[in-house]
């Protein structure tokens, strides 16, 4: 009777740490996995490419102006010295992302090259 009982506990033992385990893994068994929503896919949007005009003067001649804030300042259909000094230092600023005390010293130079 001895064997029977240590084997019964034996098998008792056993099922208990399988029902365990399954117990534990029960909402990965039942459930299906479900994949992670996927983010929507992402558009680089690239700015025109302008044309130089013909009459366009060197913006580059103001100081404080290089190849980039010409180029957003070429986009922005702003290529001579008078269409620059025309400008409101906050329209400037807007445009080229740079502070209105620099667009200001921009369009005073502007209007000294015009």
């Amino acid at each position: 009777m001895k064997r029977v009982t240590r084997i019964s506990g034996i098998v008792f033992g056993v099922g208990a740490g399988v029902a365990a385990i399954v117990w534990m893994l029960r909402d990965r068994i039942l459930k299906p996995q479900v994949a992670a929503p996927q983010p929507p896919p992402t558009f680089r949007v690239t700015p025109p490419v302008v044309a130089p005009r013909s009459d366009a003067d060197d913006l580059a001649a103001i100081r404080g102006i290089g190849p980039v804030f010409k180029a957003r300042l070429a986009a922005a259909g702003i290529s001579r010295f008078d269409e620059l000094a025309a400008l409101e230092a906050d329209r400037i600023a807007g445009l080229a992302g740079v502070p209105e005390s620099r667009a200001r010293e921009w369009i005073d130079q502007a209007r000294s090259l015009v």
